[in-house]
């Protein structure tokens, strides 16, 4: 009987912190590949816990699996498209982090406002109607 070289998928779940449904999806998506098959079950090589926690540092960071495969298939700094999409998502995550910081600074001015509503309060008032002034954007799906 021959040896399996690897981790079935299961152990791959339990070195990683997935569900193998987790670890199926990610194959069929394109962002993992078991090393091969015995009596018809994966085993995964051993770069895979790797794989997986690139995978989860690029979600982390705000990355669409989606993006994760481009970057996966550029395997390289040094391709052109690499770096395009590395700044765009610099450029993305700047936008969240600016709205966010307001969001903050709303949060932190309803915690400190003297006024009993925050419907009468000015500063609140000029943020509504700042809000209300803006032009429609179409917004990147979550």
């Amino acid at each position: 009987m021959a040896m399996r070289m690897g981790l079935a998928i299961g152990e791959l779940g339990e070195q990683t912190g997935l569900a193998t449904s987790a670890l199926r999806y990610y194959e069929r998506v394109g962002l993992l590949a078991p090393a091969g098959r015995e009596n018809g079950r994966r085993f995964y090589g051993p770069a895979s816990g790797e794989r997986i926690a690139l995978i989860r540092l690029f979600q982390d960071a705000g990355f669409t699996l989606s993006e994760i495969r481009a970057f996966l298939a550029a395997g390289s700094r040094r391709h052109p498209s690499w770096l395009q999409m590395m700044k765009a998502k610099r450029d993305e995550l700047d936008a969240s982090i600016a709205r966010a910081k307001q969001a903050k600074a709303l949060v932190e001015h309803a915690l400190a406002c003297r006024h009993p509503e925050l419907a009468v309060c000015p500063s609140f008032r000029a943020a509504l109607k700042a809000r209300l002034g803006r032009p429609r954007v179409s917004e990147k799906p979550r």
